[in-house]
This record gives C-alpha cells, structure tokens and sequence, in this order.
C-alpha cells in the first residue's frame, strides 16, 4: 500500500523547491540582464518581472513560515537589534523598483540609536510584505518611522495612497487565512502571517501589537507594530 502523504508537508517540501527554482531562475535572469543594452535594463517589462519575482519569492516564505508556525517549527530568535539597520535593509532591498517607480522612501527615527527586542529575520519580513504592497499602492512617498513607545518600541510603514478600506482598520490579533478578497485577488495570507510574527513577540505582562490606519504622516495607509521589550525584573 502507497503511503499517504500529509499534504502540508506535501506543500512545504514542494515550497523549497520552487524557492530554489526561483533562485537559479533569478540568477540567469540577472545575468541576461546585463547583457542587454541601457536602455533595455530600465524598461517597464525588466522592472515588472523583478517586482512580481519579489512578491513570488515573499509568497512563498510566508506559506513556508506559515507551515512552520503551524506545526510548532517556527522558533523565536530574539536579540536586541539597531532599527536603523533594519530600515537601511528593507530600503536596499527595494532600492532599484524605488527609483524605477520614482517613490521616495523616508526613513525617520525619532532616536538614531533607537534598539528593540526581536527576531530580525521574522521583523524583516513582515515590513519586507508591507513595503512591496505599499509601491503597488502609494502614489510617490512611503515613510518608515520609528519611535519609543510604552515599553517598547513601535514601527510604522505608512504611504501616500487610497489608505485601506474600512472593514480592515484596526487592532489585528487574529486574522482568517481563508478569507478572500475577491475585489483585490487577496488571500489575507500575508496579513495573518504577519499577525502571527508579531504575536509571538509577546512579552509577560505586555502584548506585541499589530495594527493598520489611514492618516498617518503621508495621509494614506499606515501599519503600525508595537514591540515591547523584556522585563528586567
């Protein structure tokens, strides 16, 4: 008799592979690339396949991590961690579709030397998830801010877009995974991955927050999470 396969370990297994796919596809791409004439490099259909590569390869750690959580896998690396080096990460990362889009990214600090406690692969990739949904929104401007908070930190990705509708503005602690928007193609996905992270940053006595809300310093969407940091005592 054929042994029967769960299908979530079906999925994370096959996860890995099509990351790897994506890899050795990216690195020829990029290759090929350079090959081509200036004023091929900057076109509109360059910067499309690399946008949408990004947000493949974003997918794809969320349903990998996702799987993770899920199963117990998914373990806490917390340490403290500069904040301006994060921001200066994410910024990187997005540099060349920054420039293509002509979007100005604003990194603010209210200390320079701001820390918090977290783990940074985990932070980097919610705020990854949201920088790239924010320049497929906004119109010119996204601003990362960081600031001190009631014992913690809070971070805060905000754009000059529409905002987000009402129905999703709020305290988000937990987050229906199967829930689609079918006006936006949205699985929630992303939102309820991020949730996850951010819950698991909890400290005792003070709960990590996850929120969204239009306003904000460019006037349109605006995620704010709120990091607290470990008890001395």
């Amino acid at each position: 008799m054929v042994k029967q396969i769960d299908f979530s370990t079906l999925m994370a297994s096959s996860v890995h592979d099509m990351k790897n796919i994506i890899a050795a596809v990216s690195q020829a791409y990029e290759s090929l690339v350079a090959q081509l004439p200036p004023e091929l490099q900057q076109s509109a259909e360059v910067r499309l396949i690399e946008r949408e590569s990004l947000r493949l390869d974003g997918m794809l750690v969320q349903l990998l991590g996702m799987y993770k959580f899920e199963h117990g896998q998914l373990s806490l690396q917390s340490e403290y961690c500069r904040v301006d080096d994060l921001f200066e990460d994410l910024h990187n990362r997005h540099a060349e579709l920054l420039q293509y889009r002509q979007v100005e990214l604003r990194i603010e600090l209210d200390d320079p030397d701001l820390e918090g406690f977290f783990d940074r692969n985990l932070i980097v990739t919610v705020l990854d998830n949201a920088l790239g949904n924010a320049l497929n929104h906004c119109r010119s401007a996204i601003c990362l801010h960081a600031r001190a908070g009631e014992g913690g930190i809070v971070l805060s990705l905000c754009d000059d877009g529409p905002g987000y509708p009402e129905a999703m503005l709020g305290p988000v602690r937990e987050r229906d995974a199967s829930g689609i928007d079918r006006s936006s193609g949205s699985t929630g996905l992303g939102l309820y991955f991020a949730a996850s992270i951010v819950a698991m940053h909890d400290q005792s006595g003070c709960e990590a927050g996850l929120e969204l809300k239009n306003g904000g310093p460019l006037g349109g969407a605006c995620l704010q999470v709120s990091l607290p940091l470990p008890s001395l005592f």
